[in-house]
């Protein structure tokens, strides 16, 4: 397992600060966001020059990245939208692949239909998608990373049914997910160490964090009562010879730090301590 710092998220803002802040801790990895990637934000099309930059940047100060977090520009109304998606899509996978980038950490929201008798027709239509997504991806040697969702009662992808679903119907080797701790424990609790051995072959990325069953996005330190035991879980990804990133998520403010830096600090000393003691 190797821990990193998500680009944006400490010193800042720039990825120069960020790859300071990571040699400071001697963290050796930077995940990217396609946001901070010049021109995106205006035309959701990643710029393959930029992105090969911000790269090139990293590894120049011998710091390791291979991960992109990524909010596509996403809608599947209707056949016109879902192609529109799905043409953005794969001039985006170009332009990771030309940055030598593997990893795309993609947040997909899928709301359930008002009614339940349309719920079948879009898992239809989201499995036609993501076959079609995922078949591009592997011709790039790009893996798909789709974050954990814990939101059982909102989305169709949810909790460990709704993926368990998604990789029957897609069973693509580029079909995988951003394992996403607290949003695991919000759905499933107790079983999220069983479901690290479970989804093993498609556990691309790890976000590290915590929360209460039931108590939504708020954030918490990683040793409150009732919430996953941080130390059980690097075990059981250590059991599964998980080798990936680890990244820290929802860390709380602390009146007066710049950004996430005292937090983001507390989270990598503590991973590093829990895997030194594995």
């Amino acid at each position: 397992m190797r821990l990193a710092i998500q680009a944006g998220s400490v010193a800042d803002g720039t990825l120069e600060g960020c790859i300071a802040y990571c040699k400071a801790l001697d963290v050796g990895n930077v995940v990217l966001t396609a946001a901070a990637v010049p021109g995106y934000r205006d035309t959701g099309l990643i710029d393959a020059k930029a992105l090969q930059a911000q790269v090139a940047k990293v590894r120049d100060a011998g710091l390791g990245t291979g991960t992109m977090q990524f909010w596509p520009p996403f809608s599947l109304a209707d056949e016109e939208a879902t192609a529109a998606t799905m043409s953005k899509l794969g001039r985006n996978l170009d332009a990771v692949a030309k940055a030598g980038l593997d990893t795309l950490a993609m947040f997909v929201s899928l709301l359930k239909p008002v009614d339940p008798a349309e719920e079948e027709g879009q898992w239809g239509t989201f499995a036609s998608f993501y076959q079609d997504l995922t078949s591009q991806a592997e011709e790039r040697d790009i893996k798909i990373a789709t974050h954990f969702s814990g939101h059982r009662g909102r989305s169709i992808l949810a909790g460990s049914d709704g993926y368990r679903r998604l990789f029957e119907l897609v069973p693509s080797p580029s079909n995988g997910l951003t394992f996403c701790i607290g949003n695991v424990w919000n759905s499933d609790g107790e079983r999220l160490y069983d479901l690290i051995h479970e989804f093993a072959s498609r556990i691309f990325f790890v976000h590290m964090r915590s929360t209460k069953i039931s108590w939504g996005e708020s954030p918490y330190w990683w040793d409150i009562p009732d919430g996953p035991d941080i130390r059980r879980v690097f075990q059981s990804l250590q059991g599964i010879g998980y080798t990936g990133l680890v990244s820290s998520e929802h860390m709380p403010d602390i009146p007066n730090q710049n950004r996430q830096d005292i937090s983001a600090a507390w989270a990598m000393g503590y991973m590093k301590a829990v895997l030194r003691y594995l």
